[in-house]
């Protein structure tokens, strides 16, 4: 084959492997190139050009080649064939190819895309390399189909692409790469499909895409990554669909997903496995009306923190997650006006759940059968969902709930059947719903005197409830304030008897006027002593006729009173002394004050004696 006076440049600098520089893109033939590579002795050091434009194809698929191959700052007319080869270096920074075809590659140390442009796919499916694939600062164009193709390969080193532009997909399904993965700086544009195609891909090391800005999903289910996965600083986005999606993937070393990453799409993470932290800090989460952040029974086997500056448009849902250690979204920013802001139905936080110093939410807050450790905080926080629940805790576990709000929620709280061991509120800051039935506590606290909680327990809505009335009545006796739990408990049967009709209205008011529903003796003793002073005073000044004169008793008013106040009691003086005119109607009057005295006493008394 005869060879022009490039190709003779080159032949002659391949045995020293010193590198040919171009000035001019001088053409350079790549059969040339690949003949000159299999038919080369071993010991020369390799091909190194710079500068050339290689015409027709550098076919080298289903080759041995032992030499490096150094093709930088080049223009190739055709796509690089190197399918199925078995290389030992092989280098294109900087050159401009239509291309690269290297599925199944075997490659024993790095292959360096780096800087180049490419206008086409790089097919690596399969591909072995040892080494490092370099791709920094690359552009790559192929908006027909795949930018990079490196579904099941396998990487020794790192795999770069920072700084790089990738106009069409990027694919690693089932890649495994023993260093790190990094996308710095990079930009992937696939609006509408799968951007980042990484399925079950393994990393041995972190996972990086910071400041990285990708139009299209990000995929990576089944992953799993032995260090961190950080998307800090990242635009993502995918508007009406998914934007990331990390299904049942492991990461073991935290996903960070904050320090101004914007994500326009759903970004979700059910049944992941994150180790350490999943950091939200300072990140935006925008999907109006939809699910903007999805963690569904995920797993964080440290701290969830999602601190200053997390803003969510749409929902933040995290059913059934299990975070063993705290959860802090301090001064949270959740928009979701028409339906749920937080969904964190049955969560289980092994520390605190904090949503309190200027924690917001525009929406509901759900926080059903949620099991938490140690305290639930919404200290400083408000909640605005006018007409709607603002804060549900139905069946939470909690070892400790501030309530201390910024300023009272627009809509009702319902903490129905919770079990709290201290309570702590505002009264200033009380919503003007809540829903207390079942709700058990150990300590409640201020401590305010009973008629103000009377006013704290009116505001549920659900006035037949007995039991939250008392709660409070057991919690205050506990704290040695007996005086204030009667209080309480009269104050339930006020409230029963104004919701009766007809005679048991008649006959609870009767009770609580004479004897305070058994809650106040004291006023039964009072009445009662009344009565029989009044009656001493009244049949002393005028004694009733004796009924038969022969037989009679000494008459004695104080006991005559007695025997017509108490019923069942005989001192024989009633039925010995008949009164006579309008003091015969004053003896019934005592006789039915008596019946209706001892009746409500003993009612009362009863429920007292029942409920204490």
């Amino acid at each position: 084959m005869s060879l022009t006076e490039h190709e003779n440049r080159v032949r002659e600098a391949f045995g020293s492997g010193e590198r040919t520089v171009f000035t001019a893109a001088e053409p350079v033939r790549g059969s040339v190139l690949a003949a000159l590579l299999l038919e080369a002795p071993g010991g020369s050091r390799g091909l190194w050009i710079s500068g050339a434009t290689v015409t027709g194809t550098l076919g080298l698929g289903f080759a041995e080649v032992t030499h490096a191959i150094r093709l930088e700052d080049c223009d190739f007319e055709q796509p690089p064939e190197l399918s199925w080869s078995n290389l030992r270096f092989v280098s294109f920074t900087g050159s401009r190819l239509p291309g690269l075809h290297a599925s199944a590659a075997v490659v024993g140390g790095d292959l360096s895309l780096r800087g180049c442009a490419v206008d086409g796919e790089i097919k690596l499916y399969g591909a072995k390399i040892a080494g490092s694939l370099r791709m920094a600062g690359i552009r790559v164009s192929n908006t027909a189909g795949p930018a990079v193709m490196a579904d099941h390969s396998t990487v020794g080193g790192d795999f770069s692409g920072n700084d790089g532009e990738f106009d069409g997909p990027v694919h690693l399904y089932h890649a495994r790469c023993a260093g790190g993965v990094e996308f710095d700086d990079a930009r992937i544009t696939a609006p509408g499909r799968i951007a980042l195609a990484a399925d079950s891909v393994l990393v041995d090391s972190a996972f990086f895409a910071r400041r990285c800005h990708v139009e299209g999903e990000v995929r990576l289910r089944h992953a799993r990554i032995s260090d961190a996965l950080v998307f800090s600083g990242s635009t993502l986005r995918n508007p009406g669909a998914v934007a990331v999606r990390l299904d049942r993937a492991t990461i073991d070393g935290g996903l960070f997903l904050g320090h101004g990453l914007s994500a326009h799409g759903e970004v979700r993470a059910v049944s992941a496995r994150i180790g350490r932290t999943l950091s939200l800090t300072d990140a935006g989460f925008e999907a109006p009306g939809a699910v903007a952040l999805r963690l569904d029974a995920a797993v964080v086997d440290g701290l969830l923190d999602g601190g200053e500056g997390l803003c969510v448009r749409g929902e933040l849902r995290m059913e059934d997650a299990t975070v063993h250690g705290p959860i802090r979204l301090r001064g949270a920013d959740l928009h979701n006006p028409d339906g749920v802001a937080l969904n964190a139905i049955g969560v289980r936080a092994g520390s605190t759940f904090l949503c309190c110093d200027g924690f917001s939410a525009d929406g509901t807050v759900r926080l059903d059968n949620v099991v938490v450790g140690s305290k639930l905080c919404f200290d400083g926080a408000a909640i605005d969902t006018p007409g709607r629940v603002a804060l549900s805790c139905w069946r939470a576990q909690v070892t400790e709930l501030t309530l201390r709000w910024e300023r009272a929620p627009d809509g009702r709280v319902d903490l129905r059947h919770a079990r709290v061991g201290v309570l702590r509120d505002d009264p200033d800051t009380w919503p003007e719903q809540i829903h207390l039935d079942g709700l058990t506590y150990e300590i409640l606290e201020p401590q305010t005197g009973a008629a103000r909680r009377v006013g704290w327990l009116a505001r549920d809505p659900d006035t037949h409830h007995r039991q939250p009335y008392e709660q409070l009545a057991a919690v205050l006796r506990g704290q040695g304030r007996g005086d204030q739990a009667r209080l309480v408990l009269l104050a339930r049967q006020r409230r029963d008897t104004s919701a009766g009709s007809g005679f048991a209205r008649l006959w609870g008011l009767l009770q609580d006027a004479t004897v305070g529903y058994g809650y106040r003796p004291q006023r039964a003793a009072a009445l009662f002593a009344a009565l029989l002073g009044v009656g001493t005073v009244v049949f002393g000044l005028h004694p009733p006729a004796a009924a038969e004169p022969p037989k009679a008793p000494p008459f004695n008013a104080l006991v005559y009173t007695l025997d017509l106040l108490l019923p069942i009691v005989d001192f024989g003086q009633q039925n010995a002394f008949v009164p006579r005119g309008g003091y015969q109607w004053i003896s019934y009057v005592f006789i039915v004050a008596g019946l209706v005295l001892a009746t409500t006493i003993a009612a009362g008394l009863s429920r007292s004696l029942r409920r204490t």
